[in-house]
């Protein structure tokens, strides 16, 4: 499976009083970690509810994501978000061997303006 992409999908569960303080750590991981070789994408999500957000990051291989882990810019997010979390993120690890994008069942009709 190491040829496969991978997606990562991390519930990070803070503290409500801390909310704004985790997501400004979670953006700070994610700015430089976009720039990675091998990182396809990463976002930070909001779910509406205080504290609970959602880590979506998509790596080309592997090693891309091993590599990430021994980053300054990771191991300032581990050395800082433990005091905001109210317990351990769920973390998801998928392998994708394939993606296809999907043709839009209802496409826009360019002679209607709503």
């Amino acid at each position: 499976m190491s040829d496969s992409q991978l997606l990562i999908v991390a519930d990070v569960h803070g503290l409500a009083g801390r909310a704004r303080e985790l997501h400004g750590l979670l953006e700070e991981l994610a700015a430089p970690s976009r720039q990675e070789p091998g990182c396809l994408d990463f976002r930070v999500l909001a779910t509406g509810d205080p504290g609970e957000l959602v880590l979506l990051s998509s790596w080309r291989e592997e090693a891309a994501l091993s590599a990430h882990y021994a980053t300054p810019h990771y191991r300032h997010y581990r050395r800082l978000v433990g005091p905001m979390l109210a317990r351990p993120s769920d973390v998801r690890l998928h392998y994708v061997s394939s993606s296809v994008n999907a043709l839009d069942p209802n496409p826009p009709d360019p002679d209607r303006a709503d």
